[in-house]
C-alpha cells in the first residue's frame, strides 16, 4: 500500500467519524462559550495563513486548495456561529463544510500529480 493510499482511506475515516460524532462533539464544546471561541479563532486564523502562504507558492494545485481552505473556514465560522448563537441550521452546515474539506482534499488526493 503505497502512501496517497493510505492519506486517502485516513481521509475516508475521518470523514466517517466527523459524520457520525462530529454534531456531539461541536454541541459538547458549545458549553465553554469563551475557551471554543478562542480556540476556533486560533485556527481560523492558522487557515487564512495556510491560505496566503498556498497562494504565493502558486502551483498546479492552487485552486483545489483555496477551495479546501475555504470550506475548513467556512466550516470554522460556521462553528463560532453555532457556539455563540445555538441553532440548528449552524450546526448542520458546519457538518457540511467540514465534509466539503475533506473531501476536497480526498479528491486533491486522488487527482494524478502533474509534472512541475
Amino acid at each position: 500500500m503505497n502512501a496517497r493510499t493510505l492519506e486517502i482511506a485516513f481521509l475516508v475515516i475521518i470523514a466517517l467519524l466527523v459524520l457520525i460524532g462530529g454534531e456531539a462533539l461541536l454541541i459538547t464544546i458549545s458549553h465553554s462559550h469563551g475557551i471554543a471561541v478562542s480556540f476556533l479563532v486560533i485556527v481560523a486564523i492558522v487557515i487564512v495563513y495556510a491560505f496566503r502562504r498556498n497562494f504565493l507558492a502558486g502551483g498546479p494545485g492552487i485552486r483545489l486548495n483555496a477551495a479546501r481552505d475555504g470550506a475548513f473556514l467556512a466550516a470554522i465560522l460556521c462553528a463560532i456561529a453555532f457556539v455563540l448563537f445555538p441553532a440548528k441550521w449552524s450546526l448542520g452546515a458546519t457538518k457540511f463544510a467540514l465534509e466539503a474539506g475533506i473531501i476536497v482534499e480526498m479528491l486533491g488526493r486522488l487527482a494524478p500529480a502533474r509534472p512541475s
